[in-house]
């Protein structure tokens, strides 16, 4: 049993040396970590540090000018208001009067174009009218006139053919 006991004790203690190794190792790992936070800490406070610093003098200076900017918007607004009471709303209210009065114009215009081609349609309807009215007439007028003038012609003709059969024969009498 002694061997047993030995063995024992013997692996007992190589556990506790490496249990020990572990622990040393461990250590200086967190001493490491400690190092490195203290110095991403130190990092960390120098430059957040000094954004931190020029955070707060722009909020300081924005505090200090936020007043007059405040002022220069109130400013800015009761211009703008002003504006629009004294020249954007009258000129509103001339343009929708304008508009109406354009509106009731064109409706006058169609109103009148309507009228104008009513009286178109209706002016050609009737020069048709008399032109068909006419043409009848006119052309028997000039079917009249153009038997007039052609029995005329054969009216005069059978005059000159007599006359010209006379002297046509004279002239012959006297050759003989």
């Amino acid at each position: 049993m002694e061997w047993a006991s030995i063995l024992w004790r013997v692996c007992l203690g190589v556990m506790l040396f490496a249990l020990s190794l572990l622990f040393v190792y461990l250590c200086a790992v967190l001493k490491s970590i400690r190092k490195n936070l203290r110095s991403i800490e130190r990092l960390t406070y120098q430059e957040v540090g000094n954004l931190l610093q020029d955070v707060d003098q722009t909020v300081k200076t924005l505090n200090g000018e936020l007043p007059q900017l405040l002022k220069n918007i109130n400013e800015i607004t009761a211009s703008v208001h002003e504006i629009s009471v004294s020249e954007i709303q009258p000129m509103t209210h001339s343009i929708q009067e304008m508009t109406e009065t354009v509106n009731q114009n064109v409706a006058k215009m169609d109103e009148l174009i309507d009228s104008i081609t009513d009286f178109s349609q209706t002016t050609v309807k009737r020069a048709e009218f008399y032109r068909d009215q006419l043409s009848i007439p006119i052309t028997d007028v000039i079917s009249l006139w153009s038997g007039i003038k052609a029995g005329w012609e054969v009216f005069r003709q059978p005059r000159k053919s007599s006359t010209s059969d006379s002297e046509d024969a004279v002239p012959e009498e006297q050759s003989e």
